[in-house]
């Protein structure tokens, strides 16, 4: 079937729907209250979700030293590794297969890596507005350009997308000016628009600012695409129709960050945000929201020891925390949420997320949902290391002490310069 008529054949689909472009409101949509929840928080053991825990080292070599991993993408054979400079595919047991294209400007090469997809036996990279095309073998298939700009304007761009029903991109647009029409769109794979979902929350400012918070999370979960904006309190799916539905509302209550916040200088952007309250991401379960919370000022716990940092001009900085998220477990059945407590401590896998009491190894913070029921973080090796060697693991006493030798004869093996370590979690269903 060529693209025209596939095209066609999914407008006539939507054409019901499209004299109505906003996204529909249904008073049944459940509230999930942080507002009035915040200060209620508890211990949240993994046991009580899983005993499936899994640590995939990715191997090492001089041609593929990862730095900060920024995302990972997934297929039944691959992990496709990003870390801004590098794309790397390995295997799904962390054998190095190869670094797929390089850094430059010539055919087949990208300038930046702003967000990378596995599909089958393609790779799609976006690079700065071009979307450029490997395949798994790391051969290069074509470069398109301006792929990811729209309406000719260098402000609407796309930062965020996923493919979906093999040729489909669903595409976050981020809003650098306070007025950018359309928060997200739909296209097919020769990028044509298919539907474009209007935004509502404008605000002024002086100058066009980037900001790395302005971003969505678009995941998959029980076949549906999930869609969730940072300064927006509401999750979306798309229907079969291609309509944007609420799903969930959040309720930040006076913890919201204003719109008039954002309508101040760069300068002074940054001194406002850690008075809010954000939720950047939200993974599921069957019986679970997992949601990721910012507290900003509001986090509760600190390091027993201040972390120094040295920045360019000189000046040294007294760091108090290792992050200020936490996360909250929001039950779909019985709509009873649960904030995860964090701890005081310099331990920085030890702070925040599910505390791990399957094999004493980190605390459990998902950073991406790879299906319905796995999600994973990633770990540097001198932080595992650490984390061995520290109280909070040689005093924990898991559900499972085997599994505790095994993590401790893992940390042996690595070195502090080691790639990262992958920590999945399958969840009961």
């Amino acid at each position: 079937m060529t693209h025209i008529i596939r095209t066609i054949i999914i407008l006539l689909l939507i054409l019901p729907s499209s004299c109505n472009n906003r996204q529909k409101s249904n008073n049944s949509v459940p509230i999930v209250d942080i507002e009035a929840n915040i200060r209620k928080m508890v211990v949240l053991n993994l046991s009580e979700f899983t005993e499936n825990i899994r640590y995939i080292p990715l191997e090492m070599n001089q041609d593929n030293q990862i730095g900060n991993i920024q995302s990972i993408d997934f297929s039944e054979e691959y992990f496709l590794i990003n870390d801004y400079r590098s794309c790397f595919l390995y295997d799904t047991e962390g054998h190095f297969k190869r670094i797929i294209g390089k850094m430059g400007r010539g055919p087949g090469e990208y300038q930046y890596l702003t967000c990378v997809r596995l599909s089958d036996d393609r790779i799609f990279i976006q690079s700065l507005f071009d979307l450029i095309e490997y395949k798994t073998d790391g051969s290069f298939v074509k470069n398109v350009k301006n792929r990811f700009l729209f309406a000719n304007n260098k402000y609407e761009y796309t930062r965020n997308w996923i493919i979906f029903n093999d040729s489909m991109l669903f595409s976050y647009i981020p809003n650098p000016t306070g007025n950018i029409k359309y928060k997200a769109l739909l296209t097919n794979d020769d990028g044509e628009k298919i539907k474009s979902y209007a935004n509502y929350l404008f605000f002024k400012v002086v100058k066009p600012f980037s900001n790395s918070a302005d971003n969505a999370h678009i995941y998959q979960f029980d076949k549906r695409i999930y869609f969730k904006e940072h300064y927006n309190d509401t999750l979306f799916y798309l229907n079969s129709q291609f309509q944007l539905i609420p799903e969930y509302v959040f309720n930040l209550g006076k913890y919201k960050e204003p719109l008039s916040a954002k309508e101040k200088p760069l300068s002074e952007y940054g001194k406002s945000v850690p008075n809010f309250i954000y939720i950047p991401n939200v993974f599921q379960t069957d019986k679970n929201l997992i949601i990721v919370c910012q507290l900003g000022n509001h986090f509760p716990a600190k390091r027993l020891t201040p972390k120094i940092t040295h920045l360019p001009n000189g000046e040294v900085v007294n760091n108090w925390r290792n992050t200020d998220r936490v996360l909250v477990c929001f039950n779909k059945e019985t709509k009873t949420i649960s904030f995860c407590k964090p701890t005081s401590t310099d331990n920085p896998l030890f702070t925040s997320g599910i505390y791990n009491d399957i094999d004493a190894g980190p605390r459990f913070f998902p950073v991406m949902q790879v299906n319905d029921s796995t999600m994973i973080m990633w770990i540097k090796a001198n932080d595992l290391k650490n984390h061995v060697a520290s109280d909070d693991f040689k005093n924990s006493i898991p559900k499972f002490p085997g599994k505790k030798r095994k993590l401790e004869e893992l940390a042996k093996r690595l070195t502090e310069f080691d790639n990262p370590i992958i920590m999945f979690v399958t969840f009961k269903k």
